[in-house]
């Protein structure tokens, strides 16, 4: 109980970042519905397994304190210039031009095979960005409360799997409100394709936002 509660700040940080959600909802309106999508959730989690395990039993790690932004040990100064990097990011998505011609990622998507979802799935956790703060929190947290190889594995796998549940709940929906699902999902195609620039350049408005505000108020206070 004290592990799920020390880990469930950070699990619940990093299970409601919306752009992978985003991405199980396109693959659920390609050819292969649910295996593409189940593909990209096990390539996810894998490599959240994989690298947990490697943080776990071979590299140190600070404690999980020290994963909050605020915490006092983030440097509100770099806080800051990621954040506006992330705004100057944004508005360069926001305002970019795109050749209304060209096939797009919803179009590209659409011919996608698990394999290659479970790739994108993988290699998409795996790149850097603030995700890392999140699994990195868990990790510390597993190892401050657990002692034994046996148990940080098996909560390593709890941590893994309710990281994943947001990305899961579009999949059980889509089984359950089959046909629904698909009406929504067709409207959803036609939006993203017409919005899905500025849907992207708003995600990342909203994270460098926050970072920007969470630092100015760490860099002031």
């Amino acid at each position: 109980m004290e592990t799920l509660s020390a880990i469930a700040p950070f699990a619940i940080a990093g299970s409601i970042l919306p752009t992978w959600t985003i991405v199980v909802i396109a693959l659920l309106g390609t050819a292969r519905p649910v295996a593409n999508a189940t593909g990209f959730i096990l390539g996810n989690a894998v490599f959240r397994m994989l690298f947990g395990s490697a943080v776990l039993f071979v590299l140190p790690l600070p404690d999980s304190e020290s994963f909050r932004l605020d915490s006092g040990v983030w440097d509100a100064r770099l806080v800051v210039l990621i954040g506006v990097a992330l705004l100057i990011l944004a508005a360069w998505v926001w305002t970019r031009r795109t050749d209304d011609k060209a096939e797009g990622w919803v179009e590209r998507a659409e011919r996608i095979t698990p394999k290659t979802s479970f790739a994108v799935g993988f290699a998409s956790v795996a790149m850097p960005g603030v995700q890392y703060a999140y699994i990195l929190g868990g990790l510390a947290a597993i190892m401050e409360t657990i002692p034994e190889a046996s148990g940080k594995l098996f909560a390593l796998a709890v941590f893994v799997v309710l990281l994943q549940w947001m990305l899961a709940l579009p999949i059980v929906v889509y089984v359950v409100y089959r046909q629904g699902a698909q009406r929504v999902l067709s409207r959803m195609k036609k939006w993203l394709k017409a919005n899905g620039q500025k849907l992207v350049a708003g995600i990342l408005g909203l994270a460098g936002t926050y970072l920007t505000v969470a630092g100015v108020f760490q860099w002031v206070g």
